[in-house]
């Protein structure tokens, strides 16, 4: 059926000596602890917390067996490399990387249909693909790894 309505002390030593009172105690004692993510430290960490106990005018005290939660594995907080970019992003982040000379150079150098549709993209493109065959060829041509492309991406995508 559940617990009684327990709002106040009084309503708990109403439920003293009833499996009802030993149950509250019991969530009672799950609260004396709160659980936060630091991701300075890379953990997890209990943090003392008798907010609720206090409530109903209880002390840690009261609570002598009570022992901090099991924490859990700690998982880093990854940010998405952007998948588009706009080409001002793309610009500037080569340019803070000193790779944009190399790659207008690059572009420029580009022969045939295929140099000249990648010039046309560059110039008049809004925005730049992560997946497009523009970035793969001058990725390769520049000899930028996935890791590299990524933080271009990225700090492109911060700007």
């Amino acid at each position: 059926m559940g617990l009684p309505f327990i709002n106040t002390r009084a309503d708990l030593d109403a439920l003293t000596g009833t499996p009802e009172h030993d149950a509250f105690m019991a969530l009672l004692a799950g609260t004396l602890w709160r659980v936060e993510k630091d991701d300075t430290a890379q953990a997890w960490v209990a943090i003392e917390d008798n907010s609720t106990i206090e409530r109903f005018d209880f002390a840690r005290a009261d609570f002598p067996g009570a022992q901090p939660p099991a924490l859990p594995g700690y998982v880093p907080v990854v940010d998405p490399v952007p998948e588009v970019v706009t080409m001002r992003q793309a610009r500037l982040a080569l340019l803070g990387a000193g790779l944009l000379a190399q790659v207008n150079t690059a572009v420029a150098n580009m022969p045939g249909a295929e140099g000249d549709a990648a010039r046309i993209e560059w110039e008049y493109a809004q925005e730049v693909r992560r997946d497009s065959p523009l970035t793969a060829g001058l990725s390769a041509a520049l000899g930028l790894t996935d890791a590299q492309l990524n933080n271009l991406f990225t700090a492109a995508g911060a700007l």
